[in-house]
């Protein structure tokens, strides 16, 4: 069985879809016909997901999943979990921290949660979760 990494995201610092051009905060075009004047927004995310899939094998799977979707996200902690032996209130601690905004889990397991650390230092954690196989 091949590896599975979740990346919690969190939310983004954009302003919420339909906000105006790229669903960020509204701002005028430049008087060069219409080109955009404001940086994209920051999507950590997305640099610890490249980070990620640079530095792992390609037969781990990578994905990233909105902690809304907890039908899919709540039995892949509860497995994981199981997995590797947490029962009780330890499961329910490893549950509780794989569904928090922002966490990193290995094949069900966070190695992060609540914030996600820079991108190479989640590519160590990931690594060294993945090492004893």
């Amino acid at each position: 069985m091949s590896s599975r990494v979740v990346l919690v995201r969190g939310t983004r610092s954009a302003a919420p879809a339909a906000g105006g051009c790229c669903g960020g905060d509204v701002r005028l075009f430049d008087e060069g016909g219409g080109a955009h004047r404001h940086p994209p927004p920051a999507d950590d995310v997305g640099a610890v997901y490249r980070a990620l899939r640079s530095a792992l094998p390609a037969d781990v799977d990578v994905q990233v999943v909105s902690p809304s979707n907890w039908l899919w996200l709540l039995p892949e902690l509860v497995r994981g979990g199981r997995r590797r032996g947490l029962r009780g209130a330890a499961l329910r601690r490893s549950v509780r921290a794989g569904m928090a905004v922002s966490s990193v889990l290995v094949d069900g397991v966070p190695v992060a949660s609540g914030g996600l650390p820079e991108p190479a230092e989640v590519v160590a954690l990931v690594g060294r979760r993945l090492a004893p196989r």
